[in-house]
C-alpha cells in the first residue's frame, strides 16, 4: 500500500503565505501612500529650497547694498566736511562780494573800511580769482584807479572768463551800460562753444531774466545763435545731442511696483521686457508733467535791478569754482546712492539704477562741456548750476529740436523692444500669447497638452521591473531548492508562491496606479488652466496700459514744439525794447 503523503503542513503553509501576502499587500498599500507623500515632500522641499536660495540671493544683495548704503554716508559726510575745511575760506570771500556793493547803496560805511577787508580778504585767499576783484571793486569805489587797474589784471590772470562775467554784471548793476557792453564783448570773444565754463549758466540767468538792457540782450542773442550754429555744422554733433537727451529723458523712467501684474510676473519668462515697455511708455506722462511743472506758473522778478544782479554774482561766486568739482563729483554721487535707496525694488536694481542716474548726470559735473550741453544741464539739473527756473525755460525753448529729436529716439527704440508676444509658463505647458485674447485657443491647447501627457503617463505604467526581478529570482531559487529534494521541497514551493504573489500583487495594483496617475495630473492641469486664465488677463491689461501710455508720447511733441526761446526772456520796466532774432 503506498505510502500516505501528508499534504496538510504545505496548505497550511501556503495558507499562512497567502496571510502573510495579504499584509504585505496592504503595508504595500501602505507604503504606496507614504512614498507619494514622500514625492509630494520633495517636491515641496525642491520648492522651498529654490525659495531659500533666492532669500538668500536677495539677502547678499541687500547686505551688499547696505554696506553701500552705509559707505556713501559716510563719504558723504567727510566729503562735505573737506569741502568745508578746503574752502571755507572761499565761503567768507563770497559773503563779502553782495555785502560790498550793497553797503556802499546804503553809504553807512567807510570806504577804508570797505578797502580794508578786501585786501585782508587777498592775502587770505592766494590763487582765488576772486579775492584780486574784490580788490579791485574796493578801489573803484574808492576812486583809485591805478590800483583798480592792478587788481583787475591780476584777477584777469587768474580766471579771464569769471572776471569778465562778474565785472559785466557788478557794471550793469551800477546802470554802467558802456563799461558793462565791453566786459560783455571781452567775456565772449574768450569763450569756445565747444568748451564752455561752467559760470556761462550765469550768463544764461542774466539774459533769462532779463537783466541785461537792450543793446546787450541783442547781443547775447545774436552770439548765442551763432554758437549754437558753429556746433550744429559739426559731424556729428545733433547725434550727440541727440543721445545726451535720450539719456537725461530715461532717468525719468520709473519701475512698476512689485505688486502689479503678479501672475505674468511669476509665469511668464518675458515679464522682464514686458515691465521694461510699461515703465517706458509710462515715462511719456512723467516727462509731459516735468516739462507742464517748468513751464506753469508766473515767474516773479525780484524789485528792482540791484537785487537781480546780486542774486546772480551770489550765483557765479558760490556755483561755480572748478577746484571743488572732483569733491562735488564724489558728493553728488553719494547723493544718489542714498536718494536711489528711497525706490521700491530689489537691491540690484537700485545699485544699477543709482549708476545709470550718476551716468546721465556726469556731464553736469565736468569742468567744461559744449554750449548745447550747457543749456541740457541747466534745464535738467539747474541745483547744481544755480540756474533759475527762467533759464530752465530759456534752455529748454533753445534745446526743443534736440529734445523732440532725442524724445522720439528713446521712443522709438522703446516700441522697437515690445515684445511682440509673451511666453506662458503653466505646470508642464508652455504657451504664446499677443495680447491675452486668444483665451479659448490656449486654454485648448493646454488640455490637449495634457490629455496626450496623461495618455502618455498612464499608458507608461506597467509592472515594474523589481516585480519581473522578484519573480525570476524567487523563481528560478526556488527551482533549484526543490531539485535538493527532501525537507527543502517545501521551502522552494514557498519562495515560488511569495515570487509569484508579489508579481500578482503589482500586477492588480495597475489600475489602481493608473488612477491615481490621472489624478494627479488632472490636479496639475486644473491649477495651470487658473494660472494661464490669470496671466492672459493681465496680459490684457498690461497691453492696454501700455498702449494708452504710449499715446501720451504725441503730448509731449505738442508741448514742447509750441515753444518759442523769445517768448522766454522776461523783460524789466527799465528796457523800453528787446529785439530778440
Amino acid at each position: 500500500m503506498p505510502e500516505t503523503i501528508n499534504l496538510n503542513p504545505i496548505v497550511n503553509a501556503i495558507s499562512t503565505v497567502n496571510n502573510n501576502l495579504e499584509i504585505v499587500a496592504r503595508q504595500i498599500d501602505v507604503v504606496g501612500a507614504r512614498v507619494e507623500g514622500v514625492a509630494r515632500e520633495q517636491a515641496d522641499t525642491r520648492q522651498r529650497i529654490e525659495q531659500l536660495y533666492e532669500e538668500f540671493q536677495e539677502y547678499v544683495e541687500k547686505d551688499e547694498w547696505a554696506n553701500e548704503l552705509s559707505t556713501a554716508r559716510q563719504e558723504l559726510t567727510l566729503t562735505r566736511q573737506e569741502l568745508e575745511t578746503r574752502f571755507s575760506h572761499y565761503a567768507e570771500v563770497r559773503r563779502h562780494t553782495t555785502g560790498i556793493l550793497q553797503a556802499v547803496d546804503v553809504a553807512i560805511v567807510r570806504e577804508e573800511t570797505v578797502r580794508t577787508a578786501a585786501e585782508e580778504l587777498m592775502l587770505a585767499c592766494p590763487g582765488y580769482w576772486l579775492a584780486p576783484s574784490l580788490v579791485g571793486l574796493s578801489a573803484w569805489i574808492c576812486d583809485n584807479q591805478s590800483l583798480a587797474e592792478k587788481a583787475l589784471a591780476e584777477a584777469v590772470r587768474r580766471d579771464d572768463s569769471k572776471s569778465s562775467l562778474f565785472f559785466s554784471l557788478v557794471c550793469r548793476r551800477a546802470k554802467r551800460m558802456e563799461a558793462c557792453s565791453r566786459w560783455l564783448v571781452r567775456y565772449f570773444q574768450i569763450q569756445n562753444p565747444d568748451a564752455m565754463d561752467r559760470e556761462a549758466v550765469v550768463m544764461l540767468d542774466a539774459l533769462a531774466n532779463g537783466v541785461f538792457g537792450g543793446a546787450a540782450l541783442t547781443a547775447c542773442s545774436a552770439v548765442i545763435d551763432s554758437w549754437l550754429g558753429e556746433l550744429e555744422e559739426k559731424a556729428g554733433f545733433p547725434e550727440e545731442q541727440r543721445r545726451r537727451w535720450a539719456e537725461a529723458l530715461g532717468v525719468m523712467t520709473l519701475k512698476p511696483g512689485d505688486d502689479e501684474y503678479p501672475t505674468l510676473r511669476k509665469y511668464s519668462p518675458t515679464w522682464p521686457a514686458l515691465e521694461a515697455s510699461l515703465a517706458a511708455a509710462r515715462r511719456n506722462q512723467v516727462i509731459q508733467s516735468f516739462f507742464e511743472q517748468m513751464f506753469s506758473g508766473e515767474i516773479i522778478l525780484p524789485p528792482n535791478l540791484e537785487t537781480a544782479v546780486d542774486e546772480l554774482l551770489d550765483s557765479l561766486v558760490t556755483n561755480f569754482d572748478d577746484e571743488e568739482l572732483p569733491l562735488r563729483r564724489k558728493e553728488r554721487f553719494n547723493e544718489i546712492i542714498i536718494e536711489t535707496d528711497r525706490l521700491p525694488g530689489r537691491a540690484r536694481d537700485k545699485k544699477s539704477e543709482a549708476e545709470r542716474r550718476y551716468q546721465a548726470e556726469a556731464d553736469s559735473l565736468n569742468e567744461q562741456t559744449n554750449f548745447a550741453a550747457l543749456l541740457t544741464n541747466a534745464a535738467m539739473y539747474p541745483e547744481r548750476h544755480g540756474a533759475t527756473r527762467a533759464t530752465q525755460r530759456y534752455a529748454v525753448s533753445r534745446s526743443r529740436q534736440w529734445i523732440i529729436a532725442g524724445f522720439n529716439d528713446l521712443v522709438a527704440r522703446d516700441r522697437a523692444q515690445v515684445p511682440a508676444k509673451a511666453v506662458i509658463v503653466c505646470g508642464s505647458w508652455t504657451g504664446e500669447s499677443r495680447d491675452g485674447l486668444d483665451e479659448q485657443h490656449l486654454v485648448d491647447d493646454l488640455n490637449q497638452h495634457y490629455a496626450v501627457r496623461i495618455e502618455e503617463a498612464v499608458n507608461a505604467v506597467s509592472i515594474p521591473g523589481s516585480a519581473w526581478a522578484a519573480l525570476l529570482i524567487g523563481g528560478l531559487l526556488g527551482f533549484f531548492i526543490l531539485l535538493m529534494g527532501g525537507g527543502a521541497i517545501l521551502v522552494g514551493l514557498l519562495i515560488m508562491a511569495a515570487a509569484s504573489a508579489y508579481f500578482y500583487f503589482q500586477y492588480s495594483n495597475l489600475d489602481n496606479v493608473r488612477q491615481q496617475t490621472r489624478e494627479n495630473l488632472g490636479r496639475e492641469q486644473d491649477e495651470a488652466a487658473r494660472i494661464l486664465k490669470a496671466a492672459l488677463a493681465e496680459l490684457t491689461d498690461i497691453r492696454r496700459e501700455t498702449a494708452s501710455e504710449d499715446k501720451k508720447a504725441d503730448g509731449v511733441i505738442e508741448l514742447l514744439s509750441a515753444l518759442s526761446s523769445p517768448q522766454f526772456v522776461l523783460k524789466r520796466s527799465d528796457q523800453a525794447r528787446m529785439i530778440m532774432s
